[in-house]
C-alpha cells in the first residue's frame, strides 16, 4: 500500500501537467528532427516560387501521385470546407484521424506507437493506393488534383 505524499509513478497528472508535458515531448522531437524540418520547410519556400509543382512525382512524371491534393484538403479542412476537403481527397479524414490517435498514443498517453497504430498506417496506406489506381482508372484526367501536368 502506498502512503499518502509518497511518489506515485501512477498518479494521475493534472490538465496543467500533461499540457506541459506533451509540449515538451512535442519540442524534443521536433529538436531531434529539425534538419529534415529545416529541409521540408525550404523545399516548400523555394519551391513555391521555383517549381511549377511542389510534388517530386508530378516534377518527374506529369502524373499526379496518390498524395496529390492531401495538402488542399488539408487547407480546405483548416478553412472548415468539409465538403470540399472530401472532394479533393476523401482520405483526408483518416488521415487526420490517425495523426490525432498518434498524438494523443504519443504526447498525452506518453507511449511509443504500438502495432495497432502502425498496422492502421499500413491498412491506410493501402487504402490510399488503391483509391489512388480507382481515381487514376475513372477520374483522369479531370478536375484537379487528378490532372495531367505537362512538362
Amino acid at each position: 500500500m502506498m502512503r499518502e505524499g509518497q511518489n506515485d509513478s501512477k498518479m494521475r497528472r493534472t490538465f496543467i501537467q500533461v499540457i506541459q508535458d506533451a509540449s515538451r515531448l512535442l519540442w524534443k522531437d521536433i529538436k531531434d528532427i529539425k534538419w529534415a524540418v529545416i529541409v521540408i520547410i525550404a523545399y516548400f519556400v523555394l519551391g513555391k516560387y521555383y517549381l511549377y509543382s511542389l510534388c517530386p512525382m508530378v516534377m518527374a512524371t506529369g502524373f499526379p501521385c496518390p498524395g496529390c491534393g492531401l495538402t488542399r484538403a488539408g487547407v480546405c479542412l483548416l478553412k472548415l470546407d468539409l465538403a470540399g476537403a472530401f472532394r479533393i481527397h476523401p482520405f483526408i479524414y483518416p488521415i487526420v484521424l490517425w495523426l490525432g490517435m498518434f498524438g494523443w498514443n504519443r504526447y498525452v498517453k506518453r507511449r511509443k506507437m504500438g502495432s495497432r497504430l502502425k498496422f492502421l498506417m499500413i491498412v491506410l496506406m493501402v487504402l490510399i493506393i488503391l483509391f489512388y489506381l480507382w481515381r487514376m482508372r475513372y477520374c483522369f484526367p479531370g478536375e484537379p488534383p487528378m490532372s495531367y501536368y505537362g512538362r
